[in-house]
Parts: structure tokens; C-alpha cells; sequence
């Protein structure tokens, strides 16, 4: 019994380290991998949208910040031109009021940094009016000046230039935008149609487009027709090297748009000015988040890993917690499997698999009841079989005896009748003892001599025999009548065919830490086809019936490893060896209680 518990012990704790053992196809690995994947794929396509939606909304304040800077410049430039225009009509109101003479006095205010020249020119290329000190150059043909001729052709229309190099006086040559209209006055009854001439200093509208854009981004400004009047390249553009966004910006209309140019997008902001035929253009980059640079992309990805590593140790928590006692519930089953322990599973965690412990445990306790009740049954079958082995020596041992006394009386030995049916008596009495079913190996060993006394008296002493013990073995617990079939078969089928030379010799002895009785005599032996079977059960023979009944009775009260061994040589005789546990009465009640 106790090899068996620890051979269920044994499987117990191997089948918990292969509980404990790492398996990829394991539930909890499954739990993980799958909830760690699907959270990193949720936080993937969240922080991808978080991503798309920032970059989008800088985009979007970038688009934005750019119209309102190309609006605000575009006013700017609206109001310098109107301020320039204003200028202009108060010199055409002055030359329809006062004298041509009279203007230099009355044009004094109007001389500011921003402005270059004022000068009026009449049909024959005469300068009647001019704020520059500077001579007027002799060689320049004013009919030949677009400004001039365009003014003439349209006479009382603006007439606004594109940005160029003012080559009317000696000296200096600055660089201006030039502001035209036709007038006409009257000077000595004659009326005269001339140009007004305002040259603007190029540098205020260049500091009115130098403005910072989101990006950096940069403005400029192009006619309708296409030519630039201002941009931060101007010198690149003058040596006829164009920015490639030309292409894909001079078409657009007034208002804020995206557009591709050479695999980047641009936020394009357009503005029309309403005194002049230019449109004010701002050009950002659109980079979304890229615009701050790896900082912000280290921060975010440290943020996703960050994330990543809380859902991955979220992950292994709550699988953990789901598997954990499902584990304990396999453990558990491994530990009732292995020896039947008394154990109960905790009735704790998510509703699943509290019910699946309440179960479980409901399970181990009808189990327990089951094998509670199997084994009571057993038990007693047990207990019956013996009993009715028992009966089956009692009733055959009896009538080989009676039969021997009556053939004593028979004769007139009144005398071995007397010492036969008092052994017989001593026989029963200690066959009885006290209900047990086990004796002392010393009481055993009385029991077979009573036996063997009956038995001489039988034969008439055509037989010796020599009983032996080991002190330290004579309380050793024994089952009852174990010896005596064995003494009985040694005599009856051995010693039979014999005269006066039988030996039989009874021997217990202490070996391997097992309870050895020795059952020795010098008959005829058993043939060897014979001896091959003498221990197998058959309801159809009664061949070796006390030896089949002993053995019967060790393995079904010790266990099938004791039980007899038969050794046997014809006309030699034959050895009978008992196996049997070796047990001392304290001992035996320790395992009964």
C-alpha cells in the first residue's frame, strides 16, 4: 500500500511540473499572445488616428495662420497703394487748382522715406513738376517707358509697375515701384495732358512680404500675367532659375488649398489686392508633427512603448488570473488522481470559474462518497472471501482428522485417540482466537505443531519433524492458518509414498525486511508440467487446493506482491517459501486506527 501511495505521489508531482513547465500552446500563453496582440493592434491604429488627427489639425492651423498672414499683407499693401494713389489724385486736384509753380510748396507734405519721386511730365517729355533734386537725364526717352505710354493710352487710369530700376535721374538708381496716372490742366489759357509719376521705394513692400510663415514658410507676390513682383529669390528668378512650385501654385484662386509639388505638400494661401493687379501668395510646407522635428516622434513612440509594456504586463496579469486557477484545478485533479488526497478547490475568481471550482468540488466529494462506499464493499467482500476460505480448511482439515480418530478407535488405540482429540481440541481453540484474523507468528507455529502432533498420531510416526524461529520475529503478526494447508499438503502428497525417513521442517525467519516462513520435506516431489500450474485457480480441480487457498487469502489481505513460492525437484521433495509483510501488533494498530 504504501509503494502505491508513493508511486501516486510520485505521478502527482511530475504532473505538476509539467503543469508548471513553459507551453507555447498553453492557455495562458494563448490568453496573452492574443490579448497582447490585439491591444498593441488597438493601440497602433489609435496612436496611427491620434497621429493623423494632430498632424491634420497643425496642418489645418497652419493653412489657416498662412491665409491670415497673406490677408493681412495683402491689406497692408492695399492700404500703401491707396495711400499712393491718394497722393497721386492730390496732385491732380492741385494741378486743376493752382499753377504748375505753385506745386513745389503745396507738395511738401507728401515727401516721405518711402517715397522716391514725385514728378508730373506733360506731352513733350517736360518735367513742369519734380520732388527729386536730381538732374533729369537728357538721354532717356520717355515715350518709350511703358509706364508712359500705358498711361497716355489709358489717360485717366492707375497704372502700376512691376518692380524695376528708376534710370530717369543722374545719380543714384534706386530700386522702385512706379505708380502712374494721365492728367490734364490748363497753364496760360492752354490745356495740357500729362503723366503723374509716384516712384514707391521697393524696400517697404518688400518689408510688408517679409513675414514669417508656419514651416518656414515665405511669400511672394506675382502679377496676373505671371511675372513676379516680389520674392525672397528675386535675384534666382532675375537669372531665369524658377521655384519648381510655380508650376503648381500661379493657378490657383483666392482662398487657402493644398497641393503636391515633387512628392511634398504644400499649403498654398492666395489673395488678390483689390488697387493692383497682384496676388498676394503664401507657401508652407505641411509636415504635420514631422514640423517639431524627432522630439516629438522619440516622445511618442516612448509613449507607445511605455503603453505597450503596461498592456503586455496587463496582459500576463489577467490571463493570469483567468488560467491560475484553472491550473490549480488540473493540479488539484492530479493530486486525487495520484492518491486521493482530501482537497477542495477555491471557489474564487470571475463567475466562470467560481462555478467551474463549485463544481469541481462537488465532484470530488460524490467521488469521495463513491469511493468511500467502493471500498466499504470491498471490504466486506474482502472480509467474506476470507471467511469463506477459511471455511474451506476448517471443514477439510476436520474431516481428514475425524477420520483418522475413528479409524484409531476402529483399531483400539484408545489412547493416541485421547492425545489426537485433545490436540484437536488445542488445534480448534487457537484456530479460534478470539474472532482475529491474525496471530503472532509464535501462536502460528504452536498451531502447526498441534497439527503436526495429529498428524503423527495419523501416520503412526512414519515422519519427524523440526520447528524453528528468530526471537526477534516470534510477535511478528501473521494472517492465521497460513502453515498448517502447507504441512497438510507436504504430508498428505509428499510424505505419503515415504516409510519411516520423512522430515518436514517449518523454519520462520526475518529476510529483506519480509516476514519468511520455510516449509521444507524430502517426499517425492511434483512433477515439473504439474508444479507450472499448482498455484492457478480452477473450479474444475482440487489438485494443490490448501496451497491455491493460502495464497489466495496473503494476496487478497497483504497484496498481490506476497503470497507462496513452490520449489520442487521429483524424489527430492519440495520447498514451500511464504511472503508476508512484516508487522509487530503495535504497528498493526497504528494502521487500524
Amino acid at each position: 500500500m504504501k509503494d502505491r501511495r508513493s508511486i501516486g505521489e510520485k505521478r502527482t508531482r511530475t504532473s505538476i511540473r509539467l503543469g508548471r513547465k513553459f507551453r507555447w500552446n498553453s492557455l495562458q500563453v494563448v490568453l496573452s499572445i492574443v490579448m497582447l496582440g490585439l491591444s498593441l493592434t488597438a493601440v497602433m491604429v489609435i496612436s496611427q488616428l491620434i497621429y493623423s488627427h494632430a498632424s491634420a489639425t497643425i496642418n489645418y492651423s497652419v493653412s489657416q495662420n498662412n491665409i491670415q498672414i497673406v490677408s493681412d499683407v495683402a491689406k497692408s499693401i492695399d492700404s500703401y497703394i491707396d495711400e499712393m494713389e491718394s497722393i497721386s489724385d492730390t496732385i491732380t486736384n492741385l494741378l486743376a487748382k493752382e499753377p504748375v509753380e505753385n506745386l513745389n510748396r503745396s507738395t511738401v507734405v507728401f515727401l516721405r522715406d518711402d517715397i522716391e519721386t514725385i514728378a508730373v511730365f506733360d506731352e513733350t517729355q517736360n518735367a513742369v513738376f519734380c520732388t527729386d533734386s536730381r538732374t533729369l537725364r537728357d538721354d532717356i526717352d520717355l515715350t518709350r517707358q511703358s509706364w508712359f505710354t500705358g498711361v497716355i493710352a489709358q489717360h485717366s487710369n492707375y497704372l502700376i509697375s512691376v518692380p524695376h530700376v528708376q534710370r530717369l535721374f543722374w545719380g543714384d538708381y534706386p530700386w522702385v515701384i512706379t505708380l502712374t496716372r494721365g492728367v490734364t490742366w490748363k497753364q496760360g489759357g492752354v490745356v495740357h495732358n500729362g503723366v503723374v509719376m509716384v516712384d514707391m521705394n521697393f524696400n517697404r513692400i518688400r518689408d510688408l512680404c517679409t513675414r514669417d510663415l508656419e514651416n518656414h514658410g515665405y511669400l511672394y507676390i506675382m502679377g496676373t500675367d505671371g511675372s513676379i513682383i516680389y520674392h525672397p529669390m528675386q535675384q534666382m528668378i532675375y537669372a531665369g532659375i524658377q521655384p519648381k512650385e510655380f508650376q503648381a501654385t500661379s493657378h490657383l484662386r483666392d482662398g487657402s488649398s493644398q497641393v503636391t509639388n515633387d512628392g511634398q505638400k504644400l499649403s498654398v494661401a492666395v489673395k488678390t489686392l483689390s488697387g493692383a493687379s497682384w496676388k498676394v501668395i503664401g507657401v508652407s510646407t505641411l509636415q504635420g508633427l514631422d514640423a517639431y522635428g524627432n522630439g516629438l516622434k522619440n516622445y511618442i513612440m516612448t509613449a507607445v512603448f511605455l503603453l505597450s509594456l503596461a498592456l503586455f504586463c496587463a496582459s500576463i496579469v489577467v490571463s493570469r488570473g483567468i488560467v491560475s486557477p484553472l491550473r490549480q484545478l488540473v493540479f488539484l485533479m492530479g493530486r486525487i488522481s495520484g492518491n486521493g488526497e482530501d482537497i477542495c478547490a477555491p471557489e474564487k475568481g470571475v463567475f466562470e470559474i467560481r462555478t467551474l471550482s463549485a463544481s469541481f468540488n462537488r465532484m470530488v466529494r460524490r467521488i469521495r462518497q463513491l469511493m468511500n462506499q467502493v471500498k466499504e464493499e470491498q471490504e466486506q467482500l474482502r472480509r467474506s472471501e476470507l471467511k469463506a476460505l477459511y471455511s474451506q480448511i476448517n471443514p477439510h482439515f476436520l474431516y481428514n482428522t475425524l477420520d483418522s480418530v475413528v479409524w484409531l478407535a476402529q483399531s483400539g488405540d484408545q489412547k493416541n485417540v485421547v492425545h489426537m482429540v485433545m490436540a484437536l481440541a488445542k488445534f480448534f481453540r487457537m484456530s479460534l482466537s478470539g474472532g482475529r484474523e491474525s496471530i503472532t507468528v509464535e501462536e502460528e507455529l504452536q498451531q502447526v505443531e498441534n497439527y503436526l502432533i495429529i498428524q503423527q498420531l495419523r501416520f503412526y510416526n512414519t515422519f519427524t519433524y523440526e520447528i524453528s524461529c528468530e526471537d526477534e520475529i516470534k510477535r511478528a503478526i501473521t494472517p492465521k492458518l497460513v502453515l498448517q494447508p502447507l504441512v497438510e499438503n507436504a504430508i498428505v502428497h509428499g510424505l505419503g509414498t515415504l516409510g519411516e525417513s520423512g522430515v518436514i521442517t517449518v523454519k520462520a525467519q526475518k529476510r529483506d525486511n519480509m516476514l519468511l516462513f520455510e516449509v521444507r520435506d524430502n517426499g517425492c516431489g511434483i512433477p515439473p508440467e504439474k508444479l507450472e500450474h499448482i498455484l492457478e485457480t480452477s473450479p474444475k480441480s482440487r489438485n494443490g487446493f490448501g496451497l491455491k487457498n493460502v495464497h489466495e487469502r496473503i494476496r487478497l489481505g497483504c497484496g498481490p506482491e506476497y503470497g507462496l513460492t513452490l520449489e520442487s525437484e521429483p524424489d527430492e521433495g519440495t520447498t514451500v517459501w511464504v511472503k508476508l509483510p512484516l508487522q509487530f501488533p503495535e504497528a498493526q494498530k497504528e494502521v487500524e486506527s
